[in-house]
């Protein structure tokens, strides 16, 4: 008897989790007799799929396919989430890296980030920005780009990337951080204006364009990533195994053109110093979602 693997996609837009779970089935797929099928578990703000996982039996057989916001983000965002994302799962592999972009509408009468900050400094209140969500990773890069510098924006949350992206091309708001590979087509839109990336370091995808540090704001520096975690217990060599057949895969150099050609950075290295990321991650943006009193109810 054989028994299925299954990828549950907790947020992912279809494109993303739909490349991210075909890298992870065609690993687990390699030397395996079992079959490795995509369940989508949406909904609670991600959490849905998360606490499928952490009520699945631990045997290495139901993973998740999650990201910052599942894992970092909204356990410090909502209440009464239904899992502890340090204590329910084991970390298998990372998978990527996805930058998010600075997007400025063309509207605005200003053409680089040190006028775009001028600009809003005499306008307090007056000038909104966009995200996909509350809670998103673009929400809080927002927040710390308004805290770093300084100027006051209204937060306008959108039920998802595209249509934040939409509400700024067409003027309802004047910017957002955009995920990189929902920006990637419209860097050279004639509505859009691309800044700069909320990365600690250029993107190899989009070489020319300068973190906000080089564009000359410091200290925010935000971004998303997706991995596959188990259910904490799961055996050692269960672990141990997807995490090789997983890494090979994603070491496949067709599969990382692919990923790049979406706008996400292959990421590597080995457990435990992606482990230490998201730990450090949740020390470093607990305390910030709570200062800005960003925290909201129990998730539906």
């Amino acid at each position: 008897m054989t028994k299925t693997y299954k990828v549950i996609a907790a947020n992912a837009p279809p494109a993303i989790s739909d490349t991210l779970s075909r890298v992870v089935q065609q690993a687990v797929r390699y030397g395996s007799k079992h079959p490795v099928v995509l369940e989508r578990q949406p909904g609670g703000a991600t959490t849905r799929g998360a606490q499928y996982v952490a009520r699945s039996p631990a045997d290495g057989h139901t993973l998740l396919l999650a990201s910052n916001a599942t894992m970092v983000l909204t356990p410090n965002f909502a209440a009464e989430i239904g899992y502890d994302p340090m204590k329910d799962f084991e970390l298998v592999a990372p998978l990527v890296d996805m930058p998010f972009a600075l997007m400025m509408s063309t509207g605005l009468p200003v053409n680089s980030l040190p006028r775009l900050i001028g600009y809003l400094k005499v306008r307090p209140g007056e000038i909104n920005y966009a995200s996909s969500g509350d809670g998103s990773t673009g929400h809080l890069a927002g927040e710390l780009f308004r805290r770093a510098t300084g100027v006051d924006m209204v937060h306008v949350s959108y039920n998802g990337g595209i249509a934040a992206l939409n509400g700024t091309a067409i003027g309802h708001v004047a910017l957002m951080f955009a995920a990189l590979p929902l920006a990637l087509p419209y860097l050279n839109n004639e509505h859009l204006r691309p800044l700069a990336l909320a990365s600690g370091k250029r993107s190899s995808i989009v070489p020319d364009l300068p973190t906000l540090t080089e564009a000359g704001v410091p200290n925010v520096e935000v971004d998303a990533w997706f991995g596959v975690f188990a259910r904490n217990g799961t055996p050692t060599g269960a672990i141990r195994w997807l995490h090789e057949h997983i890494s090979e895969g994603l070491n496949d150099g067709n599969t990382r053109s692919q990923l790049r050609a979406l706008g996400l950075e292959p990421v590597g290295g080995p457990l435990s110093q992606f482990a230490t990321r998201i730990y450090a991650e949740a020390e470093k943006w607990g305390p910030v979602i709570r200062a800005s009193r960003m925290v909201q109810p129990k998730p539906s």
